[in-house]
């Protein structure tokens, strides 16, 4: 899924809609589709609020997407989650449903 999302944050610049992939890469500003995610997009020291989400295009059908304990969403994709446990441990507790 693609979280799209309404920066709040109170500056001077222009707040837009950003569309960020479930790995956390920034697909879509405003009107401007990327040709591949930018994996550089940080959320930190700004404020977002959550209006949509949309199914994610270049998602296959053999990636699986999980809601965490917390309301967080993993992808799974070659046994492999993106949560942070899998990438310190090797394995986690989404892979094993």
């Amino acid at each position: 899924m693609i979280e799209i999302l309404q920066e709040v944050t109170d500056w001077e610049y222009n707040n837009g809609l950003y569309h960020v992939n479930a790995q956390g890469h920034l697909v879509q500003h405003n009107d401007k589709v990327f040709k591949s995610p930018l994996k550089g997009f940080s959320k930190a020291r700004r404020k977002f609020k959550k209006i949509g989400e949309r199914i994610d295009p270049q998602v296959s059908s053999d990636v699986k997407i999980v809601v965490g304990s917390k309301g967080q969403k993993y992808v799974i994709e070659d046994n492999k989650c993106s949560c942070p446990g899998f990438k310190f441990r090797g394995q986690c507790k989404h892979t094993q449903k």
